[in-house]
């Protein structure tokens, strides 16, 4: 009798853990989204991890277009630096506009500087080519196409929180289209 009742047990735990693994596999099998009061377990799973980072789709150009995006951005930096050179190197200039001139000129070279480690830190990171641009407290990352995703957005955003001052809200990642 004690035998037929161990039996019993252990053929009702089997079951039961079998209908688990089955329950399991069943809700966790691509393509299945269930619905739980109207929400599916994919918008669930979302919103419980809002501070996650997300990756920006926008619409950009291809790949050939980020090397035009670096021609241009080296332009305006040489535009810049050459503003600032006439500024301190004007005999007619004030002493202060020279100064702050010159403190321009080094915050210029600092961010040049600060911009390609970056690209080079989140290159190496991504694996993929990609624009960094610094300016106004802000920082917006252009990737390549197809390297941008929930786990590459994390990276580069803890790279430039490592690298820089700036907070997370301050960060922008783009995928070029």
């Amino acid at each position: 009798m004690v035998l037929r009742k161990k039996q019993i047990v252990t053929a009702t735990l089997v079951l039961a853990l079998g209908a688990a693994i089955f329950a399991n596999w069943y809700m966790s099998k691509p393509g299945a989204a269930s619905t739980i009061d109207g929400i599916t377990t994919a918008q669930a799973s979302e919103a419980t991890n809002l501070g996650d980072a997300q990756y920006v789709g926008a619409t950009t150009a291809s790949g050939e277009a980020l090397a035009d995006f670096k021609v241009k951005r080296d332009a305006s930096h040489d535009e810049a630096k050459e503003t600032l050179n006439s500024i301190i190197k004007d005999s007619s200039a004030s002493p202060t506009a020279i100064s702050q001139a010159n403190e321009s000129m080094q915050d210029l070279v600092e961010a040049i500087k600060l911009e390609t480690d970056l690209e080079n830190l989140i290159s190496a990171k991504i694996g993929g080519d990609c624009l960094v641009i610094l300016g106004s407290g802000k920082c917006r990352v252009i990737v390549e196409k197809g390297r941008a995703n929930a786990n590459s957005s994390l990276q580069i955003k803890e790279l430039i929180l490592n690298q820089t001052d700036l907070t997370g809200e301050n960060i922008t990642i783009i995928e070029a289209k």
